[in-house]
């Protein structure tokens, strides 16, 4: 197999230019979220930095499902364990996130769930207290 082939076997349903809107349409949804929680919700930095997490995973989630029904329910199923694991303690989103990771690559995508993964690690970092980015 050549190099070309074993990439597009792990686009999975993307194509190469729907990297740059995946990163957008997750990065876009973190700040969104982390304006949500501190401007409109008043919340602390750290507070709304843990939504901003939240919104960025669940924008991934829905990159990775799109219109697939099996992948889909593949996620609840997913998300159903995490919530039996974390019972929404602090590291559910890190379980959750995790899982979303997990998804993209079992669905075919690997190589756009490595691509994307690297900047959802260094937004984890950000939002995570203790931890710094800059």
């Amino acid at each position: 197999m050549d190099l070309k082939g074993f990439a597009a076997d792990h686009l999975g349903h993307f194509a190469p230019h729907d990297i740059g809107n995946i990163l957008f349409s997750m990065l876009v949804a973190a700040f969104l979220g982390f304006a949500m929680g501190r401007f409109g919700g008043r919340l602390s930095a750290a507070h709304a930095r843990s939504l901003a997490l939240w919104a960025a995973t669940a924008a991934l989630a829905m990159v990775f499902v799109r219109t697939q029904l099996a992948v889909a329910v593949g996620l609840l199923a997913l998300l159903l364990l995490v919530r039996r694991r974390t019972d929404e303690g602090p590291d559910a989103v890190l379980f959750g996130a995790a899982m979303v990771i997990g998804l993209g690559c079992g669905s075919g995508a690997a190589l756009v769930a490595l691509v994307v993964g690297i900047p959802f690690i260094l937004l984890v970092r950000w939002a995570r207290p203790g931890n710094r980015v800059l």
